[in-house]
């Protein structure tokens, strides 16, 4: 039976095929890059830092990947960047063959897998909104959010069964192989690259300074954005020391609690396929609101039923966080200025280290569970604040246009 649903064309199908592959990949690497470094170093800060070389991309590269993504061919730069990680992790797992690994190579490998994830993003943001259209792009980008974090149920069970029958470099392999997909999946996408009459010039700061100046809601969009890789994203370190302190219970109790996050994603991203939700802006201040206030109810919580429900409601919020942060940003620019607000975008997600540091020194100084009480609670202010003086985001809906 023929449909006109783009949601089921090929290419997005193919796209939807990659970032599940990539997802996969990733939540493989997190749990083996951590034992990985501890049983090379035994350092908590080195441990850390292999998650901050592998993040410092998006501050330093988010930028250029914008711009580059505003004047050449989306699959091109997309191929580019999926090459570089895929080419780095394979060179890591190679060393890890040989058995020559060491804290450098996991850096450098690290960093420029991570650039390679930079340089793919705001292409493929704009490509997904070529595939989908406007009317489509929300379910779209809830379809990812459902698979990704499907992954994060997926990626650490992988990853367990081959540190226990096989080796690390054989969890490093298995991610290579994610990644070989997720190249491919883009290589099939048949697509006709439509460029824009834009002067090949070199993109400056007071460009992305007026960009902001006269659109509010990218504006409104990157200050929340920062707001949750602060003071939302990094408190996910600290809750096996929630699981041990307040609720008695082992460290590897928290990747049930973590579950829990993912379920009620789970709920949220099937939600948003299902419903023909068109005020987006309002899910996207809601939700955030709402994973930042349930986190700091959390905190309080010791009774492991009661924080297992409560932290499934955190993770309501983020799923619908990730489903309409880049739909706003897609549908409130212009063809012209899309690949600089996705760039600009990336640099705000790269400020996630900034509140790893935060919470690692709060929680080092007052306990963890003080720092899931606080400083969730200061962002959700700082949020409110801006949601209110900016007075755009609940505005914003599928159908809203950008002023050339």
């Amino acid at each position: 039976m023929k449909t006109n649903n783009p949601i089921y064309s090929s290419n997005h199908l193919k796209l939807t095929f990659g970032s599940f592959s990539s997802s996969i990949a990733f939540w493989i690497q997190i749990p083996l890059i951590i034992i990985i470094m501890y049983e090379l170093t035994e350092s908590p800060l080195k441990v850390t830092f292999a998650n901050v070389t592998w993040s410092l991309p998006w501050s330093l590269l988010g930028g250029f990947a914008g711009s580059i993504a505003s004047k050449y061919n989306d699959k091109k730069i997309m191929i580019l960047g999926r090459s570089l990680s895929l080419i780095s992790m394979v060179t890591l797992a190679m060393f890890a063959m040989l058995d020559y690994l060491n804290i450098i190579i996991v850096y450098i490998t690290l960093f420029f897998h991570g650039s390679g994830i930079v340089i793919d993003f705001p292409a493929k943001r704009q490509l997904m909104l070529d595939i989908l259209g406007r009317n489509y792009i929300v379910k779209g980008n809830a379809i990812e959010a459902f698979f990704w974090q499907l992954s994060t149920l997926i990626g650490p069970l992988m990853a367990a069964l081959c540190l226990s029958i096989f080796s690390a470099s054989t969890a490093l392999f298995l991610i290579c192989v994610f990644l070989f997909f997720n190249l491919l999946s883009i290589i099939l996408i048949e697509y006709t690259y439509e460029g824009f009459s834009v002067t090949n010039t070199k993109t400056k700061i007071r460009d992305y300074i007026a960009l902001l100046s006269k659109n509010k809601a990218v504006l409104t969009v990157c200050g929340i954005t920062i707001i949750m890789n602060l003071f939302m994203f990094p408190s996910q370190s600290l809750i096996p020391f929630m699981a041990v302190e307040v609720l008695g219970k082992s460290s590897t109790f928290s990747s049930i609690i973590l579950s829990t996050a993912a379920v009620g994603a789970i709920i949220t991203s099937i939600s948003l396929m299902i419903l023909n939700t068109k005020r987006i802006g309002l899910i996207f201040g809601f939700c955030t609101s709402l994973c930042l206030f349930f986190l700091f109810i959390y905190s309080f919580s010791t009774y492991y039923i009661l924080s297992l429900l409560l932290y499934a409601v955190v993770g309501v919020g983020i799923a619908g966080f990730g489903a309409t942060q880049s739909s706003l940003i897609q549908i409130t620019t212009t063809p012209k200025e899309r690949g600089m607000a996705m760039g600009m975008l990336a640099m705000c997600i790269g400020s996630g280290p900034i509140g790893s540091f935060l919470y690692g020194v709060f929680a080092e100084n007052y306990t963890a569970q003080l720092a899931l009480r606080y400083l969730p609670i200061s962002g959700l202010f700082i949020l409110l604040l801006i949601i209110f003086s900016t007075k755009i985001i609940h505005k914003v809906t599928i159908d809203s246009r950008n002023e050339d």
